[in-house]
């Protein structure tokens, strides 16, 4: 080559950097063209061009986009991932895609996907990074839908799930009402509830009970004493607008409603924000749920559908509640009048014959006729006898059905079957040694303690795993439970009267109990009773 080529001849990067300089004069134009948001920006990471599109979505001048500027247009939850994706992106030199969401000009957030690529030279090295970001805004927004629906369709079913489970075991179902609003209440983070009831004439409504400190407090309770109970069906209340429109509604801040008592005795509570669900049973609107929140809350549409589902669970068991006390009722009503009939056609009858025959005896022995006084006393002992078996067995028709036949150990055994079958528990029952036969009133203890203990595995516990079992050894009969769930403190002062009845049931029986639990080591409850102390047969 000659002095003169040399000396025009120009090194391979200028021509390099030059032909990049052009390319990229005639890219700038290219991409103002398009309505996509692109950008290039150079090895190290800062942007050195955004195009027109990107600047005017933004509301961002270029000279402050330039560089790391672009970055106060991203959402700043969005930041820190951003960064540690972009570094990562940086160091490898690879192409790659993030998403973050980005402000519009008019302060809206919305979702993007950022597609990055770099050009490199001959050796691998990076000279340039180009990208485009792409609006996901309504993928984002389907998904979000979705993941709410799956939240929606999976706390129906565990609130179910946990309500069937509960509905298996449970004999009083007012336990069933409060355990619906406790679930109610954990599955929307409130502080507490209330149920609402319409008053008979349809002009008024009232609050029935409230669920608070996880128990339900009737409108009997003494927090209530002083309060006018009962609100009228005015516009100037916002509490009955689930009445007069019968669908859900929100009370948003209740410091700005008009006062009444019951809203001043939730302020002190903190509650700020009530969510109102109806409660509908045959059709015909009889009350409403009122979910109380310490802090303002907004729900989206699939949360309160979610909210009414449990609602209608709630509504379920208060009606069952209803009609279980007029069952009751009318269960007592009849088991009092069959005790009567018992006392008036043996007892009574019984009673009277001994009188007579005493009274015989007595005019016998007045009459020194003292044979026959003994016959008559002779035959009232015997009258005696029979009315005390007639009333042994009145008391034995008391106890508890599953008692009448095969005694405590199969009662025990029948009622582990029968309260697990069909839920997430697995549970076995050991009968250990040879049973014998135990007073009327230990067996009744024992089944009531039993049943307990078991209520409370499958409404508190969370248990996997639960075992029992009845022990008849010398001198002893011992009754166990453990279980591998949620356990509690046993000293902690509680509001329930389960475990004190427990106590109080052993403590009449003359023996011990030990209960030992833990958090997260599950829970044993040990009973011994010395045979020795227990009550004659007679």
């Amino acid at each position: 080559m000659s002095e003169s080529a040399d000396q025009t001849a120009e090194p391979a990067g200028a021509t390099l950097a030059g032909n990049l300089q052009a390319w990229e004069e005639s890219f700038r134009i290219a991409i103002d063209t398009i309505p996509g948001l692109a950008w290039f920006g150079s090895a190290e990471g800062p942007v050195e061009f955004l195009n027109k599109q990107w600047c005017e979505y933004t509301g961002i001048s270029m000279d402050a986009a330039l560089g790391w500027g672009w970055t106060a247009t991203i959402h700043p939850d969005d930041m820190s991932s951003l960064e540690t994706q972009w570094r990562g992106a940086l160091e490898q030199g690879a192409p790659g895609e993030l998403e973050a969401r980005v402000r519009r000009s008019d302060g809206e957030y919305r979702w993007f996907l950022f597609r990055y690529a770099p050009l490199l030279d001959d050796t691998g090295r990076v000279l340039k990074w180009y990208g485009a970001n792409t609006d996901i805004e309504a993928r984002k927004r389907a998904e979000k839908a979705l993941l709410a629906s799956e939240q929606l369709i999976r706390g129906q079913v565990n609130a179910l799930k946990s309500s069937l489970d509960v509905l298996a075991v449970e004999s009083d179902p007012d336990q069933l009402v409060a355990h619906i609003l406790r679930t109610l209440t954990t599955q929307f983070g409130a502080h507490s509830a209330s149920v609402w009831r319409r008053g008979p004439a349809g002009d008024t409504v009232g609050i029935e009970f409230v669920f608070e400190d996880d128990h339900v407090v009737p409108k009997s309770d003494p927090r209530f004493a002083g309060i006018d109970l009962v609100l009228p069906m005015e516009d100037i209340w916002p509490w009955p607008e689930v009445f007069r429109s019968g669908k859900p509604s929100v009370i948003e801040d209740i410091r700005d409603v008009p006062p009444f008592g019951l809203r001043d005795r939730l302020l002190p509570l903190g509650v700020v924000t009530v969510l109102l669900l109806p409660l509908v049973v045959a059709g015909r609107l009889e009350g409403a749920i009122g979910l109380r929140f310490q802090c303002r809350r907004h729900f989206r549409t699939e949360e309160i559908e979610l909210a009414q589902s449990l609602a209608n669970q709630a509504m379920l068991m208060i009606r069952l509640a209803e009609l279980s006390a007029q069952g009751r009722e009318a269960a007592v009503a009849g088991e009092r009048n069959r005790i009567a009939r018992d006392i008036h056609d043996t007892l009574a009858q019984g009673f009277t014959g001994i009188i007579i025959q005493l009274e015989a005896a007595e005019d016998a022995s007045r009459r020194g006729l003292g044979d026959e006084a003994e016959l008559h006393v002779i035959t009232a002992r015997k009258l005696a006898r029979e009315s005390l078996s007639e009333a042994r067995r009145s008391l034995r028709a008391l106890r508890p059905r599953p008692l009448e036949s095969g005694g405590i150990a199969h009662a025990l055994q029948a009622m582990f079957e029968k309260a697990t079958e069909g839920v997430a528990l697995h549970s076995d029952f050991k009968v250990l040694g040879e049973p014998v036969e135990l007073p009327a009133e230990w067996e009744e203890n024992l089944f009531r303690i039993a049943q307990e203990c078991l209520t409370n595995v499958l409404r508190h516990a969370h248990a996997s795993r639960v075992s029992g079992s009845i022990g008849y050894g010398p001198g002893e009969v011992r009754l166990e439970f453990a279980d591998d769930g949620r356990g509690f403190d046993p000293a902690a002062k509680s509001e329930g009267y389960g475990l004190m009845g427990m106590r109080e049931r052993v403590d009449a029986m003359g023996g011990q109990i030990i209960v030992q639990s833990t958090t997260e080591g599950g829970t044993t409850v040990s009973i011994r009773l010395p045979m020795f102390s227990a009550p004659g047969a007679d």
